[in-house]
């Protein structure tokens, strides 16, 4: 080539692709079995939630780890003493005030803590009634009750349970609006519910359906996708990973004890065998022993020992590993979960602990938000019924504002470090960053009448002579 043919020869441009997409959008070879999703359909929930509500059912049953984290779940949501209703109603006149907000108060817990009222079976009291729902709503992703008026108590309401599986789930009808058995408006709101009316004695629901206005209808279940309209187990993430741990703990209890009961092995070198032991109608050759009496062998026979292998010393720390992702699809600390405090400081306990209380207020929050207050504020619920029957005491034309004054005081829990926690709260009241019923709030109690019982207890002590004991003052002061 010359020398201008090679200063005049044409420049050849590369072209260079540059990409710039997320990896998990690839689809090279390592991604080939990672198929997408599309969220929750109706049709989806029809064919996948009766099989995972089944078999979480089953775990509910059988694996003692399921049934653990059902009870924390209604231990920490509703608890010992269940979910309280504060009235904070005020028309302006501090006496008047008083007087209705304790009738509700009273009237709401009369009707709460007597089965016969609350509960159409006349069986159950509120607290109970909440227990099972939040039961139902961890273990079938749903818990539905249903208002029953005109109910025949005082208060003229009841509560009656409903069985998720009555709910028609695959009733579908997209010109209707009807979804797993909830029918909607335009807007998306539900307007009536779908029920099969027959059980069969195997638990199964089908045939005829009766429709229930949604008026008359608390469901609670977790919507996480937009239009969801049913419920999956909160299990339902990790059921598969449960269902393993279990068999390959049931698994290990099999390989030990199988292991354990082996038997020792008699070898003949030698000897006359009727030295040993003695024999069995089929020839076989047993000796039987006292526990603690040792086996003198005749000459020419050895005895060999069993070298059991199980328990198995990798399974423990393998278990533990499982059980940490499952607590963590579960939003359980898993230490609490498992009680397993093995290398647990105070310090990292403390700020589990406070962390997990986030979770169980929010949690708490659903019930309040999907149960309490639509069953004190509907108009089919109860402030209403309770005040046309007469069993609540007050003016009707108050209805509109008591309405919307419940406040709901749900379960909480002690101080983690009661001396230190104390000392923080006594010095946010003293600057204004709280008040003195928000820290007894966040006690599980209630200012108010924890002030009225002193005051009651320090006109006892004057009646019966005894002086009051000074309360020891804080060292800054």
């Amino acid at each position: 080539m010359s020398f201008l043919s090679r200063i005049f020869r044409p420049r050849v441009t590369r072209h260079y692709t540059i990409y710039r997409s997320f990896e998990a959008a690839g689809y090279e070879r390592t991604n080939s079995p990672w198929f997408g999703d599309y969220g929750i359909s109706a049709a989806d929930t029809a064919s996948q939630l009766p099989t995972i509500r089944n078999r979480t059912r089953e775990a509910a049953k059988n694996d003692p780890l399921v049934i653990r984290a059902l009870q924390m779940y209604a231990n920490n949501i509703i608890g010992h003493k269940g979910i309280v209703l504060r009235c904070n109603y005020s028309n302006g006149d501090k006496e008047s005030s008083l007087e209705i907000q304790d009738k509700v108060e009273k009237a709401w817990k009369l009707w709460c803590e007597t089965p016969e009222y609350c509960d159409i079976q006349g069986r159950k009291p509120m607290r109970k009634i909440l227990v099972q729902a939040v039961r139902s709503w961890m273990r079938e992703g749903e818990a539905i009750l249903q208002i029953m008026p005109n109910a025949k108590n005082p208060f003229g309401i009841s509560l009656m349970p409903i069985r998720p599986d009555a709910l028609a789930i695959d009733m579908i009808d997209e010109e209707k609006k009807i979804y797993n058995g909830v029918e909607v408006d335009e807007d998306g709101r539900p307007v009536a519910y779908h029920f099969y009316k027959n059980m069969t004695t195997t638990g199964m629901f089908s045939g005829e359906t009766k429709i229930v206005p949604a008026e008359y209808i608390l469901h609670l279940f977790d919507e996480e996708y937009v239009g969801q309209r049913r419920g999956f187990p909160v299990f339902a993430g990790v059921l598969k990973s449960l269902k393993m741990g279990h068999d390959y703990t049931n698994a290990e209890l099999t390989a030990a004890k199988a292991d354990a009961m082996k038997c020792g092995i008699f070898k003949r070198e030698g000897g006359d065998p009727a030295a040993v032991g003695d024999k069995d109608e089929q020839g076989n050759m047993f000796q039987e022993r006292e526990v603690g009496e040792a086996l003198v062998l005749d000459e020419g026979w050895a005895y060999e020992n069993p070298n059991p292998s199980r328990p198995n010393a990798g399974y423990g720390p393998f278990k533990k590993d499982l059980n940490r992702e499952n607590a963590s699809g579960l939003n359980l600390p898993y230490n609490t979960w498992c009680n397993d405090l093995e290398g647990v400081s105070y310090s990292s306990i403390r700020a589990g602990t406070l962390e997990d209380r986030d979770t169980w207020k929010m949690l708490q929050e659903d019930v309040i938000e999907q149960i309490l207050r639509p069953l004190f504020r509907r108009k089919s619920g109860w402030l209403n019924c309770a005040a046309t029957e007469g069993a609540l005491k007050v003016d009707l034309l108050l209805l509109e504002d008591l309405r919307i004054s419940d406040t709901w005081r749900p379960r909480r829990w002690q101080w983690v470090d009661p001396a230190s926690d104390a000392k923080a709260a006594e010095i946010a009241v003293a600057h204004g960053w709280t008040t003195d019923s928000d820290v007894a709030a966040e006690q599980g109690s209630d200012y108010w009448d924890n002030a009225k019982t002193k005051a009651e207890e320090i006109a006892w002590k004057k009646a019966q002579g005894l002086e009051e004991e000074e309360t020891e003052k804080p060292d800054n002061e």
